[in-house]
């Protein structure tokens, strides 16, 4: 049933705005509850992205945390029309003579063209690649090339590959061996053909053929272009065979220092990441936070403190970083190239450790792990209690909200009420007026 509202027609009092301004003062302790939902999440989004960027900075940490991760070599050919290199971790610096002899081949045969290569004219036989037999029913070539290199997988693979050309008059099957370093064989028997098919033969059109490079005077041969062992740490892959016996192309590998600088820099760059945004958080009231004040004091306590892992190097202040007022950091890009080019083997220590000690970057990652863990760590924790009082709230926003539902029903009643009253008295004083009225006259 639907409720009726008087609005202050007997009394002339707006009503209306007196219930708003009555639940409007009744409402305040909603507001707050909405206020410190607001605040607790709040919290949490800073302790979230603290978390985020903590994670980026044990990222970068890790990436410096084992001597093969701190060096970085380059690799470079006087002349890459010959053969192209890259370098690992595990390369060494020196200069290498080399001599591109012959490319892989891997050994092609080659079928009798056809008209079709969808037509079943194939009607029967058994091809016998390196041992293995393959039915042919009723096939035509694409089936042929769909059953072939099926037989190419799996533990008994033929190591053969098949593929289809057009040669202009017709289309031909060309099987392929995978690997250079060894040859195969192909063979019909029993075959027959229809539609005035010549029976399915190969022909070899290439040969196999190891590559073959000669390094400092001896010979390292390849069943593929590519060579990963021939010099320690180096992947060369051959493009073209000298054309002169003897002839040599000098490749030249280094410790490649930009590379190393950039690793530093990304530490520095995440590192800054973390103090400003703490520094962003000092006029709210979690920037005191305990839990995010000693990771600030830990950071900036474990970037100062050396550390003795047997080199020159003990601290970070000799890579060319430097503390800012602020606290951030920043870089001598001179005396970080200096220090790099100078004492590598320092640099490696301090970072990545030595003899059981372990480097900055070690304790740093193992510090960030912990401080970022999933479950116990900063974020983690906070996340865990936050929720506990959001979820208080929100229960009590709840109660809240369904009492001050009643509670405005209620003094729209009474409101309605009074109206009603009032206007039940107009009613009577205006009849006793009429009445006197009459009496009078």
């Amino acid at each position: 049933m639907s409720t009726i509202n008087f609005g202050g027609l007997a009394s002339g009092m707006d009503t209306e705005g007196i219930v708003e301004a009555l639940m409007e003062i009744e409402r305040k302790p909603l507001d707050r509850l909405e206020s410190d939902k607001e605040y607790f999440s709040s919290r949490q989004d800073a302790f979230n992205t603290l978390n985020s960027k903590l994670e980026t900075l044990q990222e970068k940490f890790a990436d410096i945390d084992s001597g093969s991760e701190v060096r970085a070599y380059a690799a470079k050919a006087a002349n890459e029309e010959y053969f192209s290199v890259s370098a690992m971790a595990s390369a060494l610096p020196g200069s290498y003579n080399i001599e591109v002899k012959s490319l892989a081949r891997q050994q092609k045969d080659v079928s009798g063209s056809y008209a079709s290569r969808s037509d079943t004219n194939f009607t029967t036989g058994t091809l016998t690649i390196n041992g293995a037999d393959i039915s042919i029913d009723n096939d035509s070539l694409d089936s042929l090339v769909e059953k072939i290199n099926a037989a190419n997988a799996g533990d008994n693979a033929t190591g053969v590959a098949a593929s289809i050309i057009q040669d202009g008059s017709g289309y031909r099957l060309v099987l392929t061996g995978e690997d250079a370093s060894s040859s195969f064989t192909a063979s019909m028997s029993g075959g027959a053909t229809a539609n005035g098919y010549e029976p399915l033969a190969f022909s070899t059109t290439q040969t196999q053929s190891m590559a073959s490079i000669v390094v400092d005077g001896i010979t390292i041969t390849s069943g593929s272009n590519t060579f990963d062992k021939a010099i320690p740490g180096i992947s060369l892959t051959v493009n073209k065979t000298h054309a002169t016996l003897g002839d040599t192309t000098l490749m030249t590998v280094s410790e490649d220092v930009e590379t190393v600088k950039t690793k530093i820099k990304d530490v520095v760059t995440a590192y800054n990441a973390v103090i400003n945004f703490m520094s962003e958080q000092k006029d709210s009231d979690w920037g005191r936070d305990s839990g995010m004040m000693a990771v600030k004091r830990n950071l900036q306590r474990m970037l100062t403190s050396p550390v003795d892992t047997g080199g020159a190097l003990t601290t970070m202040s000799q890579l060319g970083l430097k503390t800012q007022k602020d606290g951030t950091l920043s870089i001598d890009d001179t005396a970080l190239t200096e220090t790099i080019s100078s004492d590598m083997n320092g640099l490696e220590k301090l970072l990545a450790g030595s003899d059981g000690v372990d480097g900055i970057a070690t304790l740093f990652k193992n510090y960030l792990d912990t401080t970022t863990d999933s479950v116990d760590g900063l974020s983690a924790t906070r996340q865990a209690s936050t929720d506990r009082t959001l979820k208080t709230i929100e229960r009590n926003i709840l109660k809240m909200e369904v009492r001050l539902d009643k509670r405005e029903e209620i003094l729209r009643a009474q409101f309605d009420a009074m109206e009603l009253l009032i206007s039940n008295l107009n009613s009577t004083g205006s009849y006793l007026t009429q009445q006197l009225s009459q009496l009078n006259s």
